[in-house]
């Protein structure tokens, strides 16, 4: 039997909740979405349904296997509409972090989908790298050291971080010298370093547990907080150039660097043959090398005024589709 065809119609029957109701989408008998379900069944050795006669409901098993389901059928989708000497089809769900995208992959997302009018995008903020295997997700953007099995990292361009603090901060409360100092300070905790931050200096590396006086999931509020003169912040030096050049922020703990880190893509090894992942993957590679030899991957914010985008590179996309959901779970 079509084993695409037996998954399509374990996925109908999930949607709509009825052997019946998926038989008249699909416009055959009811009992051939029996056998076709039961074939599943068979393969995997599991039991996908709850059957009753008021009420069909997936198994525990069912769940699980639903999105890996949903993901074979849209690869296979996508592999069928992909010829020689045609365009590239499909669509693709992107997980990225929502202020890198609002600031930099933004922009090239949309350029992206100018590029290939025949891939859509549905793209989900998160600030959180999960297992985009797990997420059922083609893509996943970020830039902290997660590591899993199936996965492959593809390396998209250094993201520098340093430490900031307010003048009106460093004024009331001294201005750290040594990594250690900052025991003593009131600290702004993200994610992306937690509470045990790393410097490396040239008489050795040191790590330092802080205090924090904040912790948030998001760093445009992180830096806000730092404006508030909460304390200090290791924060993305691409996002702190308007508030060094104002004075606003001032960079602390020069002598010392942290730990170098990338924003990466990870991508399940079975989709990094789709097409559409492919030619994203490229696009992404190419538009960031551009972006960082004009912003510079090292430097600390203040040094030197970044290069924007062109404005016409934030122009929305006129001919596929993108989505956009925003998911900021609180740690």
């Amino acid at each position: 039997m079509d084993t695409i065809a037996n998954v399509r119609t374990f996925l109908i029957a999930a949607r709509l909740g009825s052997f019946a109701a998926a038989a008249r989408a699909l416009s055959i008998a009811p009992s051939v979405v029996s056998k076709r379900i039961g074939q599943i069944e068979h393969d995997s050795g599991v039991t996908l349904f709850h059957r009753s006669t008021r009420k069909l409901e997936l198994t525990v098993d069912g769940n699980r296997l639903l999105p890996r389901c949903m993901k074979i059928v849209a690869d296979f989708d996508d592999l069928r509409n992909v010829e020689p000497g045609q365009e590239i089809r499909g669509h693709l769900r992107v997980d990225a972090p929502g202020t890198v995208t609002s600031r930099i992959l933004g922009p090239i997302f949309c350029d992206f989908l100018l590029k290939y009018p025949g891939i859509d995008m549905e793209l989900r903020l998160i600030d959180r790298l999960d297992n985009p295997l797990e997420q059922g997700c083609d893509l996943a953007i970020g830039t902290r050291p997660s590591t899993f099995e199936q996965i492959h990292d593809f390396p998209l361009m250094p993201y520098p971080c340093a430490a900031y603090a307010s003048p009106a901060y460093l004024r009331d409360h001294g201005q750290p010298e040594h990594p250690h100092d900052l025991s003593g300070h009131n600290c702004l905790v993200s994610l992306l370093y937690g509470t045990i931050w790393h410097f490396y200096g040239d008489a050795g590396d040191y790590a330092v547990t802080v205090s924090a006086r904040m912790s948030v999931n998001d760093t445009i509020v992180l830096r806000e907080a730092a404006r508030h003169d909460l304390g200090i912040a290791v924060m993305p030096t691409y996002l702190l150039e308007g508030d060094v050049r104002a004075g606003r922020l001032i960079p602390v703990l020069t002598d010392f660097r942290l730990p170098p880190l990338w924003l990466k893509a990870l991508v399940p090894n079975r989709n990094a043959v789709k097409p559409s992942v492919a030619a994203l993957l490229t696009f992404l590679r190419e538009r960031l090398a551009i972006h960082d030899r004009e912003v510079g991957p090292g430097r600390l914010a203040g040094q030197s005024p970044p290069a924007p985008f062109p404005p016409e590179t934030a122009a929305a996309p006129r001919n596929g589709t993108i989505a956009v959901a925003l998911d900021r779970p609180i740690r």
